[in-house]
């Protein structure tokens, strides 16, 4: 194998926090800029209703990526995940679904960036090209094919330029739209016109595009068509894990970018929402769908005419960057799913000088690059939310098969407030309540996107049945099985949880047990603090009562030990045994329950190695080596 070879170069680990944030933020922070107007346009007063509804479901799905990304830290995101969970059919579905999205977000969020730039600078006005009579590029289109072309090459030599370029936008971004919030709050929010509107639960006007319910009135359709607008809203946190094999410690991270992301979108989109109900009438922001924001700060008193530059600003950037990350997502998922012979292994081509897929980038900028030409907003808006909501289904199904049969795999964050169902400890299927309430959360959406949008129906089913004929003619010419369980092998967690039995000498300082677990041992590790107190075969009376009570003492002090671990996050199981100790010892590492006992000792030399208990633990480690680790002690 050459340097080229996809077994000899690998993706390259040069992505931050910030720049993992940045990249779902980068993704889903533009959004409002585009959907706060269309989502009023349907929901009427009730905008921030909507935007609340789909801003909870987006809760879920950002922590449910929060856990799954850094467990199984593979480019790929859901495909990875719905592939680990089930087998070869659904991992296609689900990177094929949300393939669709990172295409036309690059394609949407560059076209929406030309327009605020072309309002900055009006003289890109001017700019046409007419390929042949009766067809001619439009500016909107021309500048935004421009920005792609520039994305492709920043993306072609390096995520690390792609990814710092991406975080500065956000850091401009997120100036901006807190300076837009503060001054909106301060100076022209009226409480009483955003409670009045707030009661207006859907537009009463019957529009073309939406494909009414005979069984609910025209103003509830609207009202479920807006939620299904404004959770597209909310798509892109999934550009976080897409990028997990570039991320540094993706263990420690990933988790946090997601839950920061989660945060500040949350906050964002409300914030917003309620701010432009307060401000404007949900009417004249509906009709403002092509810039909404920057007719709402042209509300503002005294800083109106300046505030609309810096929307166009931070629109501009925001869009970019939501533009790049669509670039980098449909790169990184199309290789990860050659790599996974789901698509031609030929995709899974990384640069052996930039570490980029390179292939993949260039074949999917181009068609991002096509679609831009004809500067058509609405109709690359109408498939936004088919894949996603469809990706996202899988996804929270995915989270909840993995959360119970793989269960010794290690979480290096989970996410809270689960319920355990049926069988005993070992065998209760784990179940967390945010996953089940996203779960119909998501099914719920992409139920009523199927329903009530007559485009994304016919053109997002049209995509599956593309992808699904694609797949099993390359399946059945690579000699493979359509239905395969094979692939799910090698999705491999990032590491396994494994059972330790800690050796705690009976009335040893509790404190310096503490210190030192903390130090040496991390939540992968389910934890069994185990104290036995060395006995003769035969005691007297007497002495059984004292030994009774030493046990009491140790037992006490185990449990109380225990309970402060389990309160820092830790697994926690407490013992005490009283016996011959080398016997006893033996027993606990013969029966298989444990993968290791560790000892705690003053250090690692000879010279540390205490007569007695140590003597007799170093013996026992000569019959079973690689079953006993020794853990230094920390005193301060």
């Amino acid at each position: 194998m050459g340097p080229g070879s996809r077994e000899n170069v690998g993706l390259k680990r040069e992505v931050g926090w910030f720049g993992s944030f940045a990249m779902g933020y980068g993704d889903v922070g533009a959004d409002i800029f585009i959907a706060l107007g269309i989502v009023a346009l349907y929901a009427a007063g009730a905008t921030p209703l909507a935007f609340l509804i789909a801003a909870l479901i987006y809760v879920a799905i950002g922590l449910a990526y929060a856990e799954l990304a850094p467990t199984y830290p593979y480019a790929g995101g859901v495909q990875v995940y719905a592939m680990r969970a089930s087998n070869s059919l659904a991992g296609f579905l689900a990177g094929w679904a949300i393939m669709l999205d990172y295409t036309l977000c690059a394609s949407l969020f560059a076209t929406a960036s030309a327009g605020y730039l072309k309002y900055l600078f009006p003289q890109l006005r001017a700019i046409s090209l007419e390929i042949f009579p009766g067809f001619e590029i439009p500016s909107l289109g021309l500048v935004a094919a421009t920005l792609v072309a520039f994305l492709i090459t920043l993306n072609y030599i390096g995520i690390r330029y792609s990814a710092g370029m991406i975080s500065g936008l956000v850091i401009l971004g997120l100036f901006v739209q807190t300076a837009i919030l503060g001054a909106g709050f301060l100076t022209r929010f009226d409480p009483r016109l955003f409670i009045a509107q707030l009661s207006e639960v859907g537009s009463p006007e019957r529009l073309p595009e939406v494909g009414y319910l005979s069984f609910l009135d025209v103003k509830l359709n609207n009202f479920l068509y807006g939620v299904t607008l404004a959770m597209a809203s909310f798509i892109g946190i999934e550009s976080i894990a897409q990028a997990a094999e570039e991320t540094k410690r993706p263990h420690k991270w990933i988790p946090r970018a997601a839950k920061l992301c989660v945060a500040a979108v949350f906050l964002s989109v409300i914030l917003f929402s309620i701010l432009s109900i307060g401000v404007l009438d949900w009417r004249t922001l509906g009709s403002s769908y092509e810039n909404p924001v920057a007719v709402l700060v042209s509300r503002f008193p005294g800083v109106g005419g300046a505030f609309s530059i810096l929307v166009s600003v931070a629109a501009f950037v925001l869009c970019l960057a939501s533009a790049n990350t669509g670039v980098i997502g449909v790169s990184r998922l199309t290789a990860s799913m050659g790599r996974f012979n789901l698509l031609p292994s030929w995709l899974y081509y990384i640069h052996p000088r930039f570490r980029t897929p390179t292939r993949t980038i260039l074949i999917f900028g181009l068609v991002a690059l096509l679609l831009t030409l004809p500067g058509d907003i609405p109709l690359l808006a109408s498939l936004y939310n088919f894949g996603a909501s469809l990706s996202y289904f899988l996804l929270m199904l995915s989270l909840l098969v993995l959360r119970s049969r793989d269960k010794e795999v290690y979480r290096p964050w989970k996410i809270p407030f689960s319920i355990k169902v049926g069988g005993a400890d070992d065998r209760a299927i784990e179940l967390p309540v945010i996953g089940l309430l996203g779960l119909i959360g998501t099914a719920a959406i992409w139920v009523l996107v199927v329903l009530l949008h007559p485009a994304g129906r016919f053109f997002g089913f049209l995509w599956i049945a593309v992808g699904l004929a694609t797949y099993t003619a390359f399946r059945k010419l690579s000699r493979r099985k359509i239905l395969s369980k094979e692939e799910r092998g090698l999705v491999v967690p990032a590491g396994y949880r494994m059972r330790v039995a800690i050796l705690v000498r009976p009335f040893e300082d509790p404190d310096t047990i503490r210190r030192s677990i903390l130090r040496a041992l991390d939540k992968r590790f389910h934890l069994k603090l185990l104290s036995i107190i060395d006995l003769p075969e035969k005691i007297s009376n007497n002495s059984a009562h004292r030994v009774e009570a030493m046990r009491s003492g140790v037992e006490e002090t185990l449990g109380q030990l225990a309970k402060e671990l389990r309160s820092l996050g830790y697994d926690v199981e407490h013992e005490v045994k009283q016996g011959d100790f080398a016997s006893l010892l033996e027993e606990e590492i013969e029966k298989g329950d444990i993968d290791f006992v560790a000892y705690i000792v003053r250090g690692f030399g000879k010279a540390t190695l205490e007569k007695g208990l140590d003597e007799r633990v170093h013996s026992i480690m000569r019959r079973h080596p690689g079953k006993i680790m020794l853990l230094k002690r920390i005193t301060e």
